[in-house]
């Protein structure tokens, strides 16, 4: 896919959620940033790079304080890790056998991640994404440096590019439900 496509669907996504399309530049690509309540999701693209092989990754990022220490890892079995798991987090089944069977759940405090993954809603988003890696992490920019006390990211990334809209669309109201659930849990300001 051409660089243009990739500039258009961010520009596209932009304007069909009311949000604010940033060009890359650099090695940073190009974004789209979108305003809720008092936080700021930022959808982009990044490369990793490891030795010879380059991967195109697409990244959903909202800066958060986390209150509470509350962390959190989902994903799908089988999936080949690229950051590290959660120190001391443990598998976690939820108590929703197709949900508990499809992902993997580790977290740091298990009462709150049954809490949050009770919301209905959320657990269709996330099993509706063709790759899930969700996770509350205090590293910047999920492969950054450490983050200061108490700042975290709630973060998503998937290998290869996303094309589709409606995708987009989905993450966005995955991430607004998710922050919306975690304000009344009293996990985050």
């Amino acid at each position: 896919m051409s660089e243009n496509s990739k500039i258009n669907i961010w520009q596209e996504f932009a304007e069909e959620t009311g949000g604010t399309f940033k060009v890359g530049y650099s090695w940073i690509s190009d974004s789209t940033e979108i305003e809720y309540k008092n936080w700021k999701i930022i959808f982009d693209n990044f490369t990793v790079c490891s030795g010879k092989y380059n991967t195109e990754t697409v990244r959903v990022i909202t800066p958060i304080i986390v209150k509470d220490g509350f962390k959190f890892e989902i994903y799908r079995p089988g999936f080949i890790r690229k950051i590290e798991k959660l120190f001391g987090a443990q598998d976690i089944e939820i108590g929703y056998p197709d949900f508990d069977k499809a992902f993997i759940i580790k977290s740091n405090k298990e009462f709150k991640i049954k809490a949050l993954l009770r919301n209905k809603e959320i657990r269709y988003l996330i099993a509706s994404l063709p790759e899930v890696n969700l996770e509350i992490s205090d590293h910047k920019e999920i492969w950054g440096d450490k983050l200061p006390e108490n700042e975290y990211e709630l973060s998503y990334f998937m290998d290869g590019e996303i094309h589709n809209l409606e995708t987009l669309k989905l993450l966005l109201q995955l991430f607004k439900l998710i922050l919306d659930e975690l304000y009344l849990m009293n996990s985050i300001s």
